[in-house]
């Protein structure tokens, strides 16, 4: 089996530029997953939701994947809009729109690596 029918998907990033303008990339032949974590620690249940972003070699170079703006995030599909500093068009107005979404948290740099390059992208 191939890698690349392992990345089949397509995410919109949104990176914020300056306070009120944002760059939306859209980017194909990523991987999506979505994840859930359990705990019990003392009797109390935890449950973290979060999703995942593989971008292999080829996908990451043009843009900008960083967890150092709180507002930079990414949407699972091709999205048509823009952020803005409105009312209804605001990043949390856009995550809210769009349930298979979220800010960057992380970023594992794995393009240094000799197979497999790629950068995994962590999102809540």
């Amino acid at each position: 089996m191939s890698n690349r029918a392992l990345f089949t998907d397509t995410v919109t990033v949104f990176n914020q530029v300056s306070d009120n303008e944002w760059r939306r990339t859209v980017v194909k032949g990523v991987q999506w997953t979505d994840k859930v974590e359990k705990s019990n620690s003392d009797g109390v249940i935890s449950i973290l939701q979060y999703a995942s972003v593989t971008f292999p070699e080829g996908t990451y170079e043009n843009i900008t994947l960083s967890p150092g703006s709180e507002q930079d995030c990414i949407i699972l599909g091709a999205v048509e809009g823009m952020i803005t500093t409105e009312r209804g068009q605001r990043v949390s107005d856009l995550l809210k729109q769009y349930p298979r979404s979220g800010l960057i948290k992380s970023v594992k740099d794995n393009s240094l690596r000799r197979h497999l390059k790629n950068k995994k992208v962590v999102l809540v």
